[in-house]
This record gives C-alpha cells, structure tokens and sequence, in this order.
C-alpha cells in the first residue's frame, strides 16, 4: 500500500505523519521533502493527499483507489473526472467546523454593529456615521433576538446555530437532506425551500458547498427578495452571483453584506488582485474578509488530524471517516 503526499508536510503535519508512519510500517509514505520528484511514485499509488491535483494524475495514477483533502470543500478537485473512473473514493474533513463558524459569527457582529465603518471614519477623526445630524445616525444594530437562517445546515451550520443561541436568535436551517435529530435540536426549523428560510430570517448566513446545483443559485431573483436583510458568506463565493450581489447592495435591498468567499483569487504570478469585479468594497455596509474562515491554528490542526484519521480508517477498513457523494459533490 503506498500513499503519496502531494502537499507540503510541514511542522504542523510532521508529527501527525510520523506517528501514521510508525502505526503502520509496511506502508509507503511518500513525501516530496523525503523522496524528491514526487511523480515518480504516483503509478503504484494507492491513495493520494493533496489540496488539488492536474486531472492529468489519474491517467497516471493507475492504481488509486481513495483521494484525501484536508478540507470540506472539494471543489477544488476534477470531481467529474474522477467520477468517471467509477471506484476512486473523495474523503474530506471538517475538523474546522467551529472555527469557520466563530468566523461567521464575527463577521456577523462586525457587519450589524458597523464596526468597519465606525473605525475608518474614527481614523479621519468623524465620530460615527459620516452624515450624522440626530443621534440615531450612530445606531447599530444587535443580534439578539434576531431570526438567522443557515443555508447549509451541516456541520459548520450547526456549529454556528448554538453560538447564535447565546443571543436567542431564532433559527432557520436550509437543507436537501432530511433534517436529523441533532438537526431538529439545534434549529427552531429545518427546512429544504429558499424562499421559506429567506421569508422567516433578518440575517442570513451562507455556508454552501459549490456544486452544480449551488452555483449562482442567490441570484437575483433570490437576493430581490432579501429587502432590508444581513446577508453573510463563508462558503463559496460563486453560491452568490455577484453581480446580483453587486445590485443588492446599490440599490440598497440589502442591508449589509459580510463576504469571506471571492470570485478571483490571487496566484503565484498575481500575488496582488481584487477578490471582485464589481466595486463591491465601495459601500460602507460591507465587510471584507479575505477568505480566511479557518485560518486558525486550532482550524488547521483539527482538519489536519481529521485528514490522517481518515487515512487511519482507511488503512484499516477500507473506508473513510468521511467520503463525500461524487454525484452531489459534497
């Protein structure tokens, strides 16, 4: 059995891959920083680690029976691809659930409470809102009390409902699946129709997967009917259209965005670029955040540890802990 590691096994990774490696001496793990040209090992791979791969490895990766990502989101991937091979099996992690959602929750309070705003203006010296005449004008506005809904009632969902509890926010789960127990407990509703869990929540958070079926479905039509409502997303940016977004916001529907999730990236021959093609960051009722939902040590550790207990399990049983549905794509 061999398992080639596509990324960097850093000081993070070190001991969780040392400890794998003694647990089970008649497995090759193969690491770019041990074994150099890393291509040379992938035609007897077994299985693979990687954060994202050329479609051209399956075609030489003859033998690969599971792809591992140390991520939820799996996006990434040549998921179609790879469907068509017909047994090569996609585990994930979310071992940063709580963390994106702590992130969620301070972008929330960030955003209702103007924080952005109030600090810009307070650095030129303008003591809350740049137009104020009645005391009003400095306002913000508090979560408590609030009816939140949460497309995409998975694990991060669930996570942030019980930190919007603490403020007795009234809670709205969106999700395709049937509603489990646990799902029934942490939420006052659970439900699969949009246009429902929109009519029934002052904020609502997106954390959706990107797939076929999510991309661009807050549309519009969608967004159009979000008057005077928080919208907040940690889940991918595509799930919103960003032009719809962009309309939103100017023609004042909305009543504020906080965005972690983009639409261009940087790279490494365009370190520097503007996540938006629209001039999103041009309202004060938006907050930016650069895509750093689990960018925590604790987030990295909990989604590494999960990645190599998948792989445990899977030296042992066959299967992963987790694995996502190639048809559903998460």
């Amino acid at each position: 059995m061999r398992i080639v590691f596509l990324n960097e096994i850093d000081e993070l990774w070190k001991p969780y891959f040392e400890k794998l490696r003694s647990e089970f001496p008649n497995v090759e793990f193969i690491n770019q920083a041990e074994h150099g040209k890393i291509e040379d090992y992938l035609p007897e791979a077994d299985g693979i680690v990687c954060t994202g791969f050329n479609p051209d490895i399956l075609e030489v990766a003859k033998r690969l029976k599971i792809i591992f990502i140390p991520w939820t989101g799996v996006d990434a991937l040549p998921l179609d691809k790879i469907r068509e091979k017909g047994d090569i099996i996609v585990s994930n992690t979310h071992g940063n659930a709580e963390i994106v959602a702590e992130r969620a929750f301070s972008l929330c309070l960030a955003l209702l409470g103007r924080t952005v705003e109030f600090h810009n203006n307070l650095s030129k010296g303008i003591w809350g809102s740049e137009s104020r005449q009645k005391y009003y004008d400095n306002f913000w506005v508090s979560l408590r009390n609030r009816s939140c809904g949460i497309a995409g009632f998975g694990k991060i969902g669930k996570e942030l409902a019980k930190l919007l509890k603490v403020f007795n926010c009234r809670i709205t789960g969106l999700k395709k699946r049937p509603p489990s127990e646990e799902d029934l407990e942490l939420a006052d509703k659970v439900t699969s129709n949009l246009d429902e869990m929109i009519a029934e929540s002052d904020i609502i958070f997106v954390i959706l997967p990107l797939t076929d079926e999510t991309r661009n479905l807050f549309n519009w039509e969608v967004l159009s009917k979000m008057k005077g409502k928080y919208l907040i997303n940690v889940g991918r940016g595509a799930v919103i259209s960003e032009e719809a977004l962009y309309r939103a916001l100017k023609e004042g529907v909305l009543a504020g965005a906080a965005i972690d999730t983009w639409y261009h990236y940087p790279t490494a021959s365009n370190p520097v670029v503007l996540p938006f093609s629209y001039p999103i960051h041009t309202f004060k009722n938006v907050v930016l955040s650069p895509h750093v939902g689990s960018s925590t040590i604790e987030g990295f550790k909990g989604m590494i540890e999960e990645t190599f207990e998948n792989i445990r399990a899977f030296l042992k049983t066959g299967e992963p802990i987790y694995k996502i549905d190639l048809n559903l794509k998460y």
